[in-house]
């Protein structure tokens, strides 16, 4: 089985800084698309602020239980793959997973989308994604894994959480190269 994780902190900012981000309406609705559209079942959204929790649960439930439900049913589908939590361990303890991070910067020992796959085809995997300027080196650390970054050859590598879920998730779901 195949999970993502949308990690808010520990992340880092521009200046290297670990920062906690906040959570978006966009990244919400989108990421969970994806994961629908994809078959997986469960996307975690992550972040230890309570406050930030209560906002991404406000969003859901309009989606969810409110009006924007009957408004747009296929939303709602959507939205029903979110689970939130406060940390990553969370997500250890229910899944058991085997923790694949990403990142934009290439670094040693970085597993090869092949490898992901091959993964992926032979155990549970979550796939962690980070927000802000990316996944604070500590975290990333301690994964069991990080995936080779996306290279599209032109040596710009600066796209957004939701661009990269989708093109990650298609590479390691959808057999894409």
């Amino acid at each position: 089985m195949l999970y993502a994780a949308l990690i808010h902190w520990p992340c880092i900012d521009k200046n290297g800084e670990e920062i906690a981000t906040a959570i978006t309406n966009l990244d919400l609705h989108d990421l969970a698309r994806v994961c629908l559209t994809y078959g997986i079942n469960t996307l975690y959204i992550v972040h230890p602020n309570d406050v930030q929790l209560a906002f991404a649960e406000r969003i859901m439930n309009h989606w969810l239980k409110g009006y924007g439900g009957e408004y747009n049913p296929v939303r709602k589908k959507a939205l029903e793959v979110i689970s939130l939590v406060k940390d990553i361990e969370d997500i250890k303890r229910q899944t058991g997973a085997y923790m694949v991070g990403t990142s934009a910067a290439r670094m040693d020992g970085c597993i090869s989308w092949e490898q992901a796959r091959t993964i992926a085809s032979a155990k549970d995997v979550c796939l962690v994604f980070g927000t802000g300027w990316g996944i604070a080196p500590r975290l990333l650390k301690s994964l069991d894994a990080v995936l080779e970054p996306i290279d599209a050859g032109t040596g710009f590598n600066h796209l957004s959480v939701r661009s990269a879920v989708s093109i990650t998730i298609d590479r390691i779901a959808g057999g894409g190269v």
